[in-house]
């Protein structure tokens, strides 16, 4: 094709140029254009407080959207009510108009409301437009988050304003040890969730319970309000993160302004060189730009290659990067300080950095949610670019085959476990801190089942009918666990020669970036671990300069034990259940790969493997045994299937590169696991979703044109064992005998495994 674009025509030449015969090249251009969504009434017929009509008018707003009056109405009326509309299309508005009215005409104590974000920076960004909709004395606003002054903190608590700014972290400590916290938290008529969907997984597992305490502590339930601009599922999905029903609102699903979608093939180049050289063409058009990535790993590594390679200022932001550099790199970025970014999801959000020309995806993200929410950064102000780099995996190569179907696939629902035991334990913990004791029959469902191990670990006790902490051990535990982020331990990152703490990472992703003779990056720099003491929950690593070289894992993976939760058989006749599984997670060598052209240079043994046991939820699936295949052609079959099915995840499912994990047997035996300590409900969808998913994985492995198998139809970065063991035609002939009853399965999944497990 030829790009129409000036711009992409530029791209595309260069890339040609560059790196002739390689294949690097735009392969799909598209223009998304459009215009404004339905209108509905005049801001003066439908009962605004005059100062509200005014500031509508001073922002250029006359008349609401249909989809913004429809939240008006029902949140009026009591309702819960999830909204989902495109970006840059008022869903602040349609939320906050109704919340001002009602606390305009309203009495009482204050606040009348609490709007919480994801994040302390996206609260106070929002904060700089709510001010806007101020009607003294009657509405006001403030942040009341852990980056408050205290003396702030006293005059807030004090005389509270109306509407309360905040996060789901602050409300979750606060329950327990703010009295101030709690009374905000008791008085709040609306409790308003915006980004609703950024709480899936582990995170959205914590929000269900945290509104199930928040709940528990008043006297009457608050009216609840979710928005997003991107979510599949929003009544069913808000409704199991908060326990009630909802209804909801619909707007136009695509944002306001003019971008054009770019789609680039690497080719045989590394998707990481090629992602280089756009940026440098962007730099030296003079755009600013913001790349993505979904590993802080992989972060730092293109965040150094653009710089010694390219020369390019680009300075890096992800999580676990202290908060102040966070800030800094923000307002860099806003004032044209560094020419763009390289970000982890953690700049996918709504904070302001300033007008962007571009948006560059260096793979395609875990989910078209998560595409359409980064696509969203470019465009609000001027024409925008996104462009999203190919490379050889499954799922890439599955999309340049089929470009369209990438910008037509439907959004994927947003999922949460709320059965995830270790994060009940957190907040029944947190809730009988803050009460001091509870009545056992009256605890929710997911509570109780947990209740036994924490008494049997001693940090709770049982007197009668009556449960409560003890106090010392819970305030320990909730120290180590208590984070909404997370639902694993953490472990801290020590530069051994400065004795400083310079990263945090859970467990158990920790353990496969900070092993013995591991590359850890940070913020640009070389960190060589030398040891990880997992009872101390401490990696210790030095820095090393001159280094040119990334790592990765061998690693092999167990089911110590498994409870098997739901079972079904297939459309063709497989056995599949979803459990609940014990894994252990065995580091037992390093492989060194060059960090530019992902040549491995060694692979080395460790002297001592690191294991590490955690329990998760997991889609077992027990597959037929053909007898010509033999043990060793089992075993490539169905880790090939193994790998093929945990790609096609990503497009039935919407799941990230490392949200999943799996195992398979020689026996038949595959194991798709959450990669999260007790499980974040991507493997529940995948239960669900089994059959679609075997279609893409036959769909990834049939097309595509090599002898046995390679990085664009079986091979994983991620494999535990540097892809040994595979064979794409032998896991197509087992999936060829699918529904023949000749080689059904007749054992339930792991009930007769066998063989070494292969990861």
């Amino acid at each position: 094709m030829e790009p129409r674009d000036p711009l992409v025509r530029e791209v595309d030449a260069e890339l040609k140029s560059m790196y002739p015969g390689s294949g690097a090249s735009v392969i799909y251009e598209r223009v998304e254009e459009t215009g404004e969504p339905e209108p509905g009434p005049s801001i003066r017929d439908i009962g605004l407080p005059d100062p509200i009509v005014k500031a509508l008018l001073r922002k250029g707003i006359e008349r609401l959207y249909r989809f913004q009056y429809e939240a008006y109405r029902h949140i009026l009326n009591g309702e819960n009510t999830v909204i989902s509309a495109g970006t840059g299309t008022g869903k602040t508005e349609a939320f906050l108009l109704p919340v001002i009215k009602r606390v305009v005409e309203g009495d009482g104590w204050n606040p009348r409301a609490m709007v919480l974000y994801p994040t302390k920076a996206l609260a106070r960004d929002q904060l700089n437009r709510f001010i806007e909709y101020t009607v003294y004395p009657a509405v006001s606003f403030a942040v009341y988050d852990g980056d408050t002054p205290v003396r702030l903190r006293r005059r807030i608590a004090s005389n509270p304003p109306s509407i309360i700014v905040s996060n789901p972290d602050m409300l979750h400590t606060g329950l327990i040890y703010s009295p101030h916290v709690r009374g905000f938290a008791e008085r709040a008529d609306f409790m308003v969730f915006d980004e609703l969907h950024v709480y899936e997984g582990v995170l959205g597992s914590h929000i269900h319970h945290l509104a199930e305490r928040l709940k528990k502590s008043r006297a009457s339930k608050p009216v609840f309000i979710g928005a997003s601009a991107t979510i599949g599922n929003p009544r069913e999905f808000a409704g199991e993160l908060f326990g009630e029903e909802f209804v909801e609102v619909r707007g136009e699903t695509w944002r306001r302004g003019v971008v054009t979608h770019v789609l680039v093939s690497s080719g045989y180049m590394s998707r990481w060189s090629v992602t280089a050289q756009l940026c440098s063409i962007l730099s030296r058009k003079g755009l600013r730009f913001i790349v993505f990535v979904d590993s802080q790993q992989l972060a730092e590594l293109l965040t150094r290659i653009l710089r010694t390679r390219h020369g390019v200022n680009v300075a890096v932001h992800r999580a676990g990067l202290p908060a102040d550099v966070r800030r800094d790199v923000e307002a860099k970025l806003r004032s044209g300080v560094v020419d763009g970014v390289v970000a982890t999801p953690t700049l996918e959000l709504g904070i302001d950095i300033g007008a962007l020309d571009a948006a560059v995806m260096a793979s395609p993200p875990p989910s078209y949610t998560k595409y359409l929410q980064r696509a969203g950064r470019v465009g609000r102000r001027r024409r925008g670019y996104v462009f999203t780099v190919l490379g050889d995996d499954p799922i890439d190569t599955y999309y340049a085959r089929m470009p369209e179907r990438f910008f037509t696939q439907s959004i994927q629902p947003s999922v949460i476990e709320p059965f995830n035991e270790e994060v009940s334990k957190t907040h029944l913990l947190a809730y009988l801190l803050q009460v001091w004791r509870a009545r056992v029959m009256d605890l929710p469902e997911e509570w109780k089942r947990v209740l036994g191990d924490l008494a049997a670990e001693g940090f709770v006790k049982t007197v009668g009918e009556y449960v409560r902490p003890v106090p010392r051990r819970a305030r320990l535990f909730l120290m180590e666990h208590g984070s909404l982020r997370a639902s694993g331990p953490v472990v801290e990152v020590v530069d051994s020669g400065r004795g400083e703490v310079i990263a945090y990472r859970e467990l158990p992703v920790a353990l496969l970036e900070l092993y013995p003779g591991a590359i850890y990056l940070y913020t640009g720099e070389s960190y060589m671990v030398e040891s990880i003491d997992l009872s101390s929950k401490r990696a210790y690593a030095r820095r090393v300069s001159g280094n040119a070289s990334y790592t990765r894992p061998l690693y092999t993976v167990d089911v110590v034990d498994y409870d098997i939760l739901a079972e079904r058989r297939t459309g063709s006749g497989v056995r599949a259940a979803y459990a609940r599984v014990v894994l252990e997670l065995r580091v037992e060598g390093v492989v060194v790969k060059d960090m530019y052209s992902g040549e491995t240079l060694s692979t080395v043994e460790l002297e001592e493997p690191v294991a590490y046991r955690y329990p998760t939820r997991a889609t077992l699936i027990k597959y037929p045994v053909p007898d010509e295949l033999g043990a060793r052609g089992s075993a490539e079959a169905f880790h090939a299937i193994e790998h093929a099915l945990i790609s096609a995840a990503r497009v039935v499912c919407g799941s990230g590169l490392t949200d999943l994990g799996g195992v398979s047997y020689p026996s038949g035996d595959i194991v798709v696991y959450d990669a999260a300590v007790g499980g974040s409900g991507v493997a529940k969808l995948l239960y669900e979703r089994l059959e679609d998913a075997e279609k893409v994985a036959e769909e990834i492995m049939s097309r595509c044109d090599c002898h046995d198998g390679c990085p664009r139809c079986i091979f994983s970065p991620y494999c535990g064992n540097n892809n040994q063991v595979l064979s794409r035609r032998k896991a197509l002939y087992v999936l060829s005998k699918l529904g023949k009853a000749r080689i059904a399965a007749a054992a339930a999944p792991l009930e007769a495994r066998a063989g070494k497990p292969v990861a």
